[in-house]
């Protein structure tokens, strides 16, 4: 009788520890996911998101073929692991807002409003093109559902790599990391052009007048048309944006369920 209390108390304490081993996978992620990110979303309300999304992936979780043994060295190991996987999946989904950031500050070095404030997306000093451009299509998204995707890379994550069973081959995740690095430029590069381009153009034409019009203060009048120009730009250009938006956000679809078929080995 004591023998059988004894292995339910020790099967009931193997679950505690898969939850735990569960919830630090995800809140490693959502800690880390764009948005969440921020340090003004409170801790306690990741950490609620991070528990609540626990609780809803741990029936589903597949069987390990193994047990804890009540080793607390192997019970860290399980927990490096789980904080690796949440590092990799949430420093992958950075790279959703990105480009926008790199775009707007292209954008404003050429309108010439290189100044700014904290983005409170991405925790670093920004022109105000930036945080415009990042609170907008941060709202889109939401609205736009597509933060059901990273619920869903939650849930799938522990099937494509249960608890104990990933593999620790890191070139896999260094070559996916690598790519969506230099994507970012090229995205951000068609996110800024149109702007950029018509500001070329308004360069190249005050340049023109001048050589005309010598005495005309070309550049001074430079200024204020080159903020006309591109902020004008730039509002017609948002529906392109949001599609260079959409399509970077499939593509970061595929890199992270690249990472978890690398994961799985």
């Amino acid at each position: 009788m004591l023998s059988l209390a004894s292995s339910v108390a020790d099967l009931a304490v193997e679950k505690i520890e898969f939850f735990i081993l569960a919830l630090i996978r995800i809140a490693t992620i959502i800690f880390l996911l764009p948005a969440f990110s921020m340090t003004s979303v409170p801790t306690t309300v990741k950490a609620a998101i991070s528990f609540l999304l626990t609780i809803l992936v741990f029936p589903q979780m597949p069987l390990v073929s193994f047990t804890m043994a009540n080793s607390p060295v192997f019970f860290f190991m399980l927990v490096l692991e789980q904080v690796f996987i949440g590092i990799v999946i949430g420093f992958a989904a950075s790279f959703l807002l990105h480009f926008i950031a790199m775009g707007g500050e292209w954008i404003a070095r050429d309108i010439g409003l290189m100044q700014g404030s904290m983005n409170p997306f991405t925790e670093f000093q920004s022109n105000i093109y930036s945080i415009i451009l990042t609170i907008l299509l941060v709202v889109i998204f939401f609205a736009s559902g597509g933060h059901h995707f990273f619920i869903r890379v939650l849930f799938e994550s522990f099937q494509y790599i249960p608890i104990g069973n990933f593999v620790w081959d890191t070139r896999s995740f260094a070559a996916i990391l690598i790519i969506l690095s230099a994507s970012s430029f090229v995205v951000a590069f068609q996110f800024a052009a149109p702007v950029m381009g018509a500001l070329f153009l308004c360069t190249v034409s005050l340049g023109l007048m001048n050589r005309v019009m010598p005495q005309l203060q070309v550049w001074i009048l430079g200024i204020p048309l080159k903020v006309f120009l591109g902020s004008l730009v730039l509002i017609y250009s948002l529906p392109l944006m949001v599609q260079i938006f959409n399509a970077n956000f499939e593509q970061l679809q595929r890199a992270l369920f690249a990472i978890l078929r690398a994961g799985r080995g």
